[in-house]
């Protein structure tokens, strides 16, 4: 899936509807049109910084946290004759090399409980080193999200509709309201477009299909995959 720039929807507005935003206003206008869509494309990063002060503050692009560790073997003392596990140290850190190779969610070291707010990250230590797992928003070099065509679509009708509509607002003009109305409306269609995935996998046609009557396939509140 091939994603644009946030910016294109400014020529794409004069394009389609021959109007030309306030470049002053185009920025919040944009990013408020797709907050308002609520599609965010993601992928997986990792984030190393140190907390201090019981703070870490967190890159501004992300959405959702995975897991937060630190660069310790989780290992444990299970008896009163040791004073330090080195032998179940050696053993977990025998057992991290498998899956740190495998699983892009795994991170050798052990996970630390954290609290979430104001883009910040608040822990009852301060940690020289913590390592964050987080789903983040995929941007360009000026910080902003990356679209697809349906939603770069969707994003320039609104931006449209706010300007003409601001427009009408400032001359009086009724005519002018009368099609900020019209833009307004092919908004809310190209809106509700943009939410639908660009492609249903095979998972997501069995959940719908789970949740109708369908040509004796599926049938409502009852399920034929076989028991294990």
């Amino acid at each position: 899936m091939e994603l644009s720039n946030i910016n294109a929807a400014y020529g794409l507005c004069d394009s389609l509807y021959g109007i030309t935003p306030d470049e002053n206003e185009f920025e919040d206008l944009a990013l408020t049109a797709w907050n308002r869509i609520g599609t965010k494309h993601t992928r997986l990063y990792k984030f190393e910084g140190s907390v201090k002060n019981h703070v870490l503050e967190l890159p501004c692009n992300v959405s959702l946290i995975e897991s937060v560790h630190v660069p310790v073997p989780d290992a444990q003392v299970t008896s009163n004759t040791s004073n330090f596990p080195w032998e179940n140290i050696w053993i977990e850190s025998y057992i991290d090399r498998v899956p740190r190779f495998k699983n892009p969610y795994f991170q050798s070291g052990k996970l630390v409980k954290y609290d979430e707010g104001n883009e910040e990250l608040y822990f009852a230590n301060n940690y020289p080193k913590v390592l964050v797992v987080y789903h983040g928003v995929i941007e360009d070099e000026d910080q902003m999200p990356l679209v697809n065509e349906k939603e770069l679509f969707a994003i320039a009708t609104f931006v449209a509709y706010a300007s003409l509509y601001k427009e009408g607002i400032k001359k009086r003009d009724v005519n002018v309201m009368k099609l900020a109305q019209t833009l307004k409306e092919e908004w809310l269609r190209a809106c509700n477009a943009a939410r639908i995935s660009e492609h249903l996998t095979q998972n997501d046609m069995d959940a719908i299909l789970d949740a109708k009557t369908s040509w004796n396939r599926k049938s409502y509140g009852k399920s034929y995959k076989p028991h294990l």
